[in-house]
Formats: structure tokens, sequence, C-alpha cells
């Protein structure tokens, strides 16, 4: 998943050994524009020939010029935050070649074996693992408190901020970096970052996806590149309703609905969106869910006019004023554990009636009444 490590491992990869090679490139960012693969290549050429006049004007003239060079010198080149086969082999060619060079590809796809038979049999994959708990909490403390271990005071604090972050490096030195406390503080300073550190998580458990915006960046890549829109919709779908559902029951129940889901939740998961459980649930990391929650809450300043409603006090309000629209396609209400200003009332089908393209339905100890003429055509209901 984004922010997992992959650049910056590969970058410590690329500096600690490029003396040791004849030529080398770090080729970043290559976007999805005709130009941009020629571009690439372009910088390929000048930086392992150390030749900046060396120009190129078509792109299978320069993965020929690429193969002869790398065939023929030791050079090592990273291409960095690659998703596309077809982009690879456009920069390289299709043809198996034998060369003394390292080619590092960083990339958010995990089946990618067959990117390379063609090319030659020495590829290796390497998957990321995220953080233990512990490497997890060392890393926070290392951006919040300049060590490796949480200052006094801090302690749950720090634990449950790392747990927040589920192991991703990316979302620990940015938050940890936005929470400074330093041992020069005086008393009353520290005490003040205590409430700031307790506010932060607040907002961060309050279910409106408040990501900081560096690791939202980072993290909507993943859902942007998605190949096609229902494959997006598919993943709010599943960030919002289908989480912990069994694989097999969410495929059979959106297959057939616009979603080709059997297909659409394989590509998720080799997108590292999603993954899937020892039992055959469907799981998603804490801060993809918290992207899709802020994609759909940037949607519109009005919640009837959101795609999908999941905040728990959102959809009882929604519920509540009996507010709808065409644009609701899944909600989810739940008052198992009411707050102070919720009440476990029943509520009447007719707040749902104006709900014209409602498709998902999940209620969670909550009663309704009334009759259900004109009830949305809905295609999963999930009643706790």
């Amino acid at each position: 998943m984004g922010g997992s490590g992959k650049t910056t491992l590969a970058k410590h990869i690329f500096y600690s050994n490029k003396h040791d090679f004849v030529g080398c490139c770090f080729l970043e960012e290559i976007g999805n524009q005709p130009n941009d693969l020629l571009g690439a290549q372009n910088k390929l050429l000048r930086d392992i020939s150390r030749n900046n006049n060396m120009m190129i004007s078509d792109v299978y003239e320069g993965a020929i010029m690429l193969l002869n060079v790398i065939q023929k010198n030791r050079m090592l080149i990273v291409v960095d935050d690659i998703d596309d086969k077809d982009k690879l082999s456009t920069l390289f060619g299709t043809e198996a070649f034998h060369t003394p060079s390292k080619i590092i590809i960083t990339t958010r796809t995990l089946n990618i074996d067959t990117w390379f038979g063609s090319i030659s049999w020495r590829c290796n994959v390497h998957e990321i693992e995220l953080l233990n708990p512990h490497e997890s909490l060392e890393l926070l403390s290392l951006h919040a408190f300049g060590s490796k271990f949480p200052m006094e005071d801090f302690e749950e604090l720090a634990v449950e901020l790392a747990q927040y972050c589920g192991g991703n490096p990316l979302a620990l030195k940015v938050l940890g970096s936005s929470l400074p406390v330093r041992a020069q503080d005086d008393h009353w300073t520290r005490n003040n970052m205590i409430q700031v550190w307790k506010s932060r998580m607040n907002s961060l458990n309050s279910l409106k996806g408040d990501l900081d915006c560096k690791i939202q960046r980072v993290l909507h890549k993943s859902f942007e590149s998605l190949p096609n829109h229902s494959l997006k919709e598919l993943f709010l779908h599943i960030a919002g309703l289908l989480i912990r559902e069994f694989r097999y029951e969410v495929e059979e129940v959106l297959e057939n609905d616009m979603w080709h889901a059997k297909y659409g939740v394989t590509t998720l998961i080799n997108r590292c969106l999603v993954t899937e459980s020892r039992d055959g649930r469907l799981q998603m990391h804490k801060l993809l869910q918290d992207m899709a929650s802020q994609i759909v809450y940037e949607e519109s300043n009005d919640l009837a006019k959101h795609s999908r409603v999941w905040r728990k006090d959102d959809a009882y309000r929604l519920l509540r004023k009996g507010d709808g629209s065409e644009k609701i396609e899944g909600l989810l209400v739940d008052i198992r554990k009411p707050e102070q200003w919720m009440t476990s009332e029943a509520f009447h089908t007719s707040s749902l009636v104006m709900m014209k393209n409602l498709k998902l339905l999940q209620l969670n100890s909550v009663k309704l009444i009334g009759t259900y003429e004109n009830f949305p055509d809905l295609i999963w209901l999930r009643l706790m």
C-alpha cells in the first residue's frame, strides 16, 4: 500500500550501491501521457550514458538504445511507482535479454510475476511488510520525541497513535513529526501537548477520514490509479459497508449489478487496497478506510447528497430528519452503542422511501416501523 516504504527502501539501496556501477538512474513519477514514457527514456539514457545531449524521438528507438547500453555495461536503474506492465515493456522492450545491470522497480501491484517471465528468469519479487507494533512505536517516538521510546506521560497516547497507523511508516513519520515534544519543554508546555495529542487522536477516531494531507495524497494515488470507475465505486462500497463480510458473499451480491465484483475484488486485492482474512472475509487497512471516508465526505457539504453514509451520527440524523435523495447508494445505521444525544427510537420506513438509488443497507439494532410499499430496490440488506 502507499506509504509502506517502497520508495524509501529503493532509494537506500540506490544511493548505497550506485558507486559500484558504471552508470545509474533513479526514475520516478512516470505519468500517463503519451510523451511521458518518451521523456522517461530520454532521462534514463542521459543519466546512464552521462551524455546530457542525447535525445531520442521515438519510444521504440529508445527501447533498442537502452537495451544496447544496459547489456554492455553494469548499470543500476530504479523505476519507482509503476503500475502498468505496458509501461515497463515500452521502456525496455519485450524481448528477453541478459545483462550485468540491476533494474529495480517499485509497484503497488501484487500479481507481477508475469511481468518479467518473457524478459529474464533472474527476476525476483520482494513484498514489503508493514512495521510490527514495536517497530511502529519506535519510529513514531523518533519523530515525536527524538528518541526510540515515548516520553513520560505520553506512553498510552503514543501506543494508541501507533496502533492507528497500523504499521504504515509514512503515517508514523508524518503524524509523529506533527506532534513534537522535547525533553527541554517545561511542565506547562508538556501538559498542553498532552491535550494536543488527545485532540488529534479524537479527530483521527471521529470517522471523518481526517487524515493528514501528506498521507492522504500518497494513499489517494492508489485509488486514482484504478483503471475504471466501477472499481473505484466497488472500493468505496467495501470500505464503508462490506468490510468483514465474506468475500464470496460480496462477489455473489455485487457481480451482476454493474460492479463485476469477482474481477473487481481480485483487482483491489492485487492493488493492495483490500486484503482477505484466513476465513475468507474482506479486510482493509484503517488508513485506507479513512481515505475512503474522506473521498465520500468531500462529495458535498449536504449529507443527503453523499453517495454513501456510514458514520453513526450522520446516518442517525439522516433517518431522523427523513432526508434522502437519488444520490445515496449505501447506508449504514448503527445504534448499538448510542451517543448521549441518541435514543433507540424506531425509524419509519418512509425515511428511506426517498432514497431511490439505495442498493446497500445495513441496520444494527435499528427498529423499522411502517409499510414497505415503495421501499428502495435493495440488492443487499444486513440486519444485526
